[in-house]
């Protein structure tokens, strides 16, 4: 009968390591194993949260970056909503900011920019949001804010309005400019308008008659 040579696969010979590289490796597991690992599950500092969104109290806070080269589709709180397309920010570094400024030709942003949204209720109901830092926006570019506002948008009426963080009147800029005025949204709940820069934004509702909601209930 003919004879068969059969060899050992190559996984079994391997097996047959020399007793000092045996010794070798066990070694280095063992230290492996006792070195010092992360702590695991510390607080994030509190200067700079880890998590894109947290909250402190009734208001909840949202880091989000915006790359100029793609669109961002981006949610908050509440169900607000923001839609920006690609190059969309003026460099802050060079477009300066102010009403004077909306308008005027910039250079866009060619690198990644994180922002910080904060978002909340008013004492009327209103829902309110805030971004940080202040850029404007490249104009032709619309971004634009939905803030979901039930009552305001079943009614159909009222304005978002631009509120400085400086603490100053809040500003209805579609009273004087077309492109921003308001719109709702009854069966999304939404009132929305383009926005030509970042800063603070709420709705008011009935700001005519002698105050921000009077008449409405609200």
């Amino acid at each position: 009968m003919p004879s068969f040579h059969v060899s050992r696969p190559r996984a079994l010979r391997a097996l047959h390591l020399p007793s000092v590289g045996v010794a070798l490796l066990g070694g280095l597991l063992v230290a492996c194993g006792d070195a010092p690992s992360a702590p695991r599950g510390g607080p994030a500092p509190s200067a700079a949260p880890r998590q894109a969104v947290w909250s402190v109290g009734d208001t909840t806070y949202t880091t989000f970056t915006y790359t100029p080269a793609a669109a961002l589709e981006q949610g908050f709180a509440n169900a607000h909503k923001l839609s920006m397309p690609a190059g969309a920010v003026c460099d802050p570094q060079t477009s300066g900011y102010g009403p004077s400024l909306w308008d005027a030709a910039c250079t866009p942003l060619a690198q990644p920019i994180t922002f910080t949204a904060k978002s909340w209720t008013s004492a009327a109901g209103r829902p309110r949001i805030t971004f940080s830092p202040d850029v404007r926006f490249v104009p032709g570019k619309v971004v634009t804010l939905r803030l979901k506002d039930v009552q305001a948008s079943d009614l159909g009426v009222g304005a978002l309005v631009w509120c400085p963080q400086s603490g100053a009147a809040c500003v209805d800029e579609g009273a004087t400019d077309a492109s921003l005025a308001t719109y709702f949204s009854k069966n999304e709940m939404f009132v929305f308008r383009r926005l030509k820069h970042f800063s603070g934004y709420t709705v008011v509702v009935d700001r005519a008659g002698g105050g921000e909601d009077n008449g409405f209930g609200f």
